[in-house]
């Protein structure tokens, strides 16, 4: 019983010390330590286990399926893709000022890599990444957008590669 009124005695030297402020602090306190140690790991514990569900159910759709090396088109068929590739950006409406171009083979695979800047809307853009999925062995490597200056739209900095085979010696 001498304890308590002890205790008692000390609360009420704090709160008149420091303001009946003090009692509140001190429970949110203890309360936010027991969040910390109980509450906040249980709920990380639940996040970890729910990403991890997530990312199985996403896993097999953003698995790319292997090409086998006999699918990607020859070498001539990669040239003229590269050229459907800056027809189809003058069907969407998108000026090409200047393409740098790089021309890479190594063992069974090669790749023309294409580097443009277009200026256009952004609809406009949309439209033609969209439409330029259908090239065979076309693969959307950067996308960079910005604004450009007012009421030209964005300038889009995009990197092509079109894959290819390159012919047999």
């Amino acid at each position: 019983m001498m304890q308590w009124n002890a205790l008692r005695w000390r609360l009420d030297v704090l709160a008149v010390r420091h303001g009946l402020w003090i009692l509140p602090g001190a429970a949110l306190l203890l309360c936010a330590l027991l969040a910390w140690g109980w509450w906040l790991p249980s709920q990380e514990a639940a996040l970890r286990d729910s990403l991890a569900v997530q990312a199985s159910a996403r896993a097999p759709a953003s698995v790319q399926t292997r090409v086998p090396h006999s699918a990607l088109p020859p070498a001539a068929r990669a040239d003229a893709a590269v050229q459907r590739l800056f027809a189809l950006a003058a069907e969407h409406g998108l000026t090409i000022a200047q393409a740098d171009y790089r021309r890479q083979e190594a063992g069974r695979v090669g790749r023309w890599q294409v580097q443009m800047p277009a200026t256009g809307t952004y609809p406009q853009v949309r439209r033609f990444l969209r439409a330029a999925q259908a090239i065979p062995g076309l693969s959307l490597d950067d996308v960079g957008i910005h604004r450009a200056p007012v009421g030209a739209g964005v300038e889009a900095r995009l990197l092509f590669s079109v894959w290819f085979t390159p012919e047999a010696p």
